[in-house]
C-alpha cells in the first residue's frame, strides 16, 4: 500500500486500507474506490491521510501497531469524560470504565509480542486535538513502557496517565490549552493543569498512586527545566518521562493553531537532538528506534535524484529506510520498481532530502 495526504487523493483510487473518524467509526470500507462524495467526506471529517493499493507496492503491508477503532474508542471516551466532567472534580466511575477499557485492549495487543508499526502522524484537526492527541500518546506511551520491559499492570497505568495528561484543563478556563501566545497570568494558569489532573486523579479509587505521580510530573525535564518542581534526570518518575516524551512527540506532529504539524522525521529529529537535555537519553534511545523517520508507504526523494515508496521502515535504523525505487534520477518510471536498503554499507551516499 501508498501513503498519501489526503489532500492529493484522486478520483479512481483504491483505498487499501478503510478509514474512520476520531471516534473509531468506519466511514469509507477497504476497498472502496475514491468517487467525489468519498472526497468531501475527507474535508468534512478532516481525514489527513490514507492508504491506497498500488501495484509497484502491492506486497507491502501496512499494520498499525494500534488498531483506529481502539485509538476512536479512547477519543471518544476521553470527550465524554471532558464535556461532561467540565468544572468537576469528580469523574464518574462508568465513564472512567468507558476510557479504560480502550488502554487495557491497546495494552493486551503488545503481549505476547509487539507486531505492527505505530501511526507516527499527529492530529490534523484543530477541534479534535484535545482528545485524539492524548489517546495517540497513550498509543506510543504503552509501546515505549513495553520496550522497557514494563509488566501489563504497570502498562495499563502508563496508558491511563497519558490518556487523562490534561485532564486539569477541565478546572481551568476554557481555550487556554491552545492558547497561542497566553499572558503572564494565563501562563500561570496553565501549569497549574499538571496539579490540577494529579489532583482529581488521586481522588479515584481505580487506579495507582503511580497514575497521578505520572499526570503531575509530565512536563518536567531530564535537564530541571520543566515543572511543576523543577525535578530532573531520574528525580522524575519513570512513567512521567514515558508520557513527557510521547505528548512532545504527538505534540509537535499535530497541527496547531499557530502552525502545520511536523513531519515524523522533524519531530524525532528534535527528541534526537534535545536528548539529554530535555529528555532521558535512555528513553530516546529507545523512542527513535519504535517510532519511524520515514513510515512505511510514504513517497521519498532522494539526493541522487531518485524516487520512491517506503516499503520498510528499518525500525532500529535510524532514518535508513528501504525504498522501493520508482523512478530513476532522470524521473523516469522503473518498469519493474527494485528496493534499496539504506541501512546497508553500500548506500551510505544515499539520502533522504524530500517527503512528497
Amino acid at each position: 500500500m501508498r501513503r498519501i495526504s489526503a489532500k492529493t487523493a484522486k478520483e479512481g483510487m483504491k483505498l487499501g486500507r478503510a478509514i474512520y473518524d476520531s471516534r473509531g467509526f468506519e466511514l469509507i470500507p477497504k476497498g472502496a474506490t475514491i468517487t467525489p462524495e468519498h472526497m468531501q467526506t475527507f474535508s468534512i471529517y478532516e481525514v489527513a491521510e490514507l492508504f491506497i493499493e498500488d501495484w509497484r507496492v502491492d506486497d507491502v503491508p501496512v499494520q498499525p501497531l494500534i488498531a483506529p477503532e481502539l485509538e476512536g474508542m479512547a477519543t471518544q471516551a476521553l470527550r465524554t469524560i471532558v464535556v461532561e466532567s467540565q468544572g468537576e472534580k469528580f469523574i464518574d466511575d462508568e465513564l472512567l470504565e468507558e476510557a479504560e477499557t480502550p488502554i487495557i485492549e491497546m495494552t493486551r495487543e503488545l503481549f505476547p509480542e509487539v507486531i505492527g508499526e505505530i501511526n507516527a502522524s499527529g492530529c490534523q484537526s484543530l477541534k479534535e486535538y484535545a482528545f485524539q492527541q492524548p489517546a495517540k500518546v497513550a498509543g506510543l506511551s504503552l509501546l515505549i513502557g513495553r520496550r522497557m520491559g514494563l509488566g501489563m499492570l504497570e502498562l495499563a497505568g502508563v496508558g491511563m496517565a497519558a490518556l487523562f495528561k490534561d485532564i486539569g484543563y477541565i478546572l481551568l478556563p476554557s481555550g487556554l490549552q491552545d492558547k497561542v501566545n497566553p499572558t503572564s497570568e494565563e501562563e500561570v494558569q496553565i501549569r497549574q493543569h499538571a496539579a490540577l489532573g494529579a489532583e482529581i486523579m488521586s481522588q479515584l479509587n481505580r487506579f495507582g498512586p503511580d497514575v497521578a505521580e505520572s499526570i503531575y510530573h509530565h512536563h518536567e525535564r531530564w535537564d530541571g527545566s520543566g515543572y511543576p518542581d523543577g525535578l530532573s534526570g531520574k528525580e522524575i518518575p519513570l512513567l512521567a518521562r514515558i508520557v513527557g516524551i510521547c505528548d512532545s512527540y504527538y505534540e509537535m506532529a499535530s497541527k496547531r493553531p499557530d502552525r502545520p504539524g511536523y513531519m515524523p522525521h522533524e519531530a524525532v529529529e528534535y527528541i534526537m537532538a534535545f536528548s539529554g537535555d530535555l529528555f532521558d537519553p535512555e528513553l530516546v534511545g529507545i523512542f527513535t528506534r519504535q517510532v519511524p523517520l520515514y513510515p512505511t508507504g510514504i513517497t521519498v526523494k532522494l539526493n541522487t535524484g531518485e524516487t520512491g515508496i517506503i516499503s520498510n521502515s528499518n525500525l532500529g535504523h535510524i532514518g535508513r529506510p528501504t525504498v522501493r525505487i520508482c523512478f530513476d534520477e532522470r524521473s523516469r518510471q522503473i518498469k519493474e520498481p527494485y528496493d534499496l536498503d539504506l541501512a546497508q554499507p553500500g548506500n551510505q551516499g544515499r539520502l533522504i532530502v524530500q517527503v512528497t
